[in-house]
C-alpha cells in the first residue's frame, strides 16, 4: 500500500508540530506549564472531595475502568482538559457538569490547584492488575508495542512514542498525557472517539488522523500495550521484560497475563520434557 506524498507531508508536519517546544497551548488566563499552588484551599479539598473523587479516587487512583487514572498524570495536561471542558472544546456530559460547579470568579485558580493535586499523586499499579481485560495476551501486547513504538509506516501511522515518549509519561510542557499505566478501557473510548469524530480537542486533528488508521484490534492491542507500561522502565512491561522471563525464569509476568501464557524458560522445558518422558 503506497501513500502519497500529500499524507506524508501532512503526517511529517503535524509529528514536528507536536514536537516543537516553541507552540503553545494554554488558554487565556491559564498556565499550563504549572504555576506553585495557592495551597489546596477549602474550594480545591471540596471539589475533590465532593466530585472528583466519586469516579477519579480520592487520590486520582480509579477503581472504574470507564474512567481514567488521574495519579502521576501531567498537570499540563489535566489543565488543559478541565479548561476544555469548561469552554465545550471538549464533550462530555458528566465532566462537564462537573466543571461547572467550580466557581468561575477562580475557576482558573481551582484548576490548577486541581491539576497540581493529582499530578503529585502517586499511580497505585495494583489498581490496573485488578482491572486488567481477561483477553490481554502476548501476542495483543506485541501487536500494541510494534505500534506504540514504531507505529505502522504503510498505513501512514507515526509511533506513539514520537509524543507519549518510550516510557509512556508523556511531555508535560506539551500538555501530552502520560499513557504508562492508564486503563486499557478508558484508552480504547478515548481512541475510538477520535477516530469516529466524537472527540476533537487534539492539536493539529493529530490524534484524529492516527486514531482513523487503526483498526479496531490495533486500537486496542495499543491500550493493553500502555496499561501494562510502568514508569522508569524504558521499555515497560513489554516484550523485553516477557523475554528476560524466559530465559531467566523470572516470577513476575506481564500486567494482565495469565502465568500460564509466558514461556517456560528453555532450561525448564526440557528438565520438563525429561520428566514426563522418561527413556524406556
Amino acid at each position: 500500500m503506497k501513500i502519497s506524498t500529500r499524507i506524508v507531508k501532512r503526517i511529517l508536519t503535524a509529528t514536528a508540530c507536536m514536537l516543537s517546544a516553541n507552540i503553545a497551548y494554554a488558554a487565556p488566563g491559564l498556565s499550563y506549564l504549572g504555576k506553585v499552588p495557592s495551597g489546596e484551599p477549602a474550594q480545591v479539598k471540596s471539589i475533590l472531595s465532593n466530585t472528583c473523587s466519586a469516579c477519579h479516587g480520592a487520590d486520582g487512583n480509579s477503581l472504574m475502568t470507564q474512567y481514567p487514572n488521574l495519579a502521576g498524570q501531567n498537570e499540563s495536561y489535566l489543565v488543559k482538559q478541565l479548561d476544555n471542558f469548561h469552554t465545550g472544546a471538549r464533550s462530555n456530559q458528566i465532566m462537564q457538569a462537573m466543571v461547572a460547579t467550580i466557581p468561575a470568579d477562580h475557576f482558573a485558580q481551582d484548576v490548577e490547584d486541581l491539576a497540581y493535586y493529582f499530578s503529585q499523586q502517586k499511580f497505585n499499579p495494583k489498581i490496573n492488575a485488578n482491572a486488567t481485560e481477561p483477553k490481554t495476551t502476548l501476542k495483543i501486547l506485541k501487536i500494541g508495542e510494534q505500534i506504540y513504538r514504531s507505529g505502522l509506516p504503510t498505513a501512514g501511522v507515526p509511533a506513539c512514542m514520537a509524543c507519549h515518549e518510550a516510557d509512556g509519561m508523556g511531555n508535560g510542557p506539551m500538555a501530552i498525557p502520560r499513557l504508562a499505566g492508564q486503563h486499557s478501557a478508558y484508552v480504547i473510548t478515548q481512541l475510538l472517539q477520535f477516530r469516529d469524530g466524537e472527540r476533537h480537542n487534539d492539536p493539529h486533528e493529530m490524534m484524529r488522523m492516527i486514531a482513523g488508521r487503526l483498526s479496531k484490534k490495533e486500537i486496542t492491542a495499543v491500550a493493553f500495550y500502555v496499561q501494562a507500561l510502568r514508569p522508569n522502565l524504558i521499555l515497560g512491561d513489554g516484550p523485553k521484560n516477557y523475554e528476560q522471563t524466559q530465559k531467566q525464569g523470572q516470577p513476575t509476568p506481564l500486567i494482565g497475563v495469565p502465568t500460564d501464557q509466558i514461556a517456560a524458560p528453555a532450561a525448564e522445558k526440557t528438565a520438563a520434557s525429561t520428566t514426563s518422558s522418561p527413556k524406556l
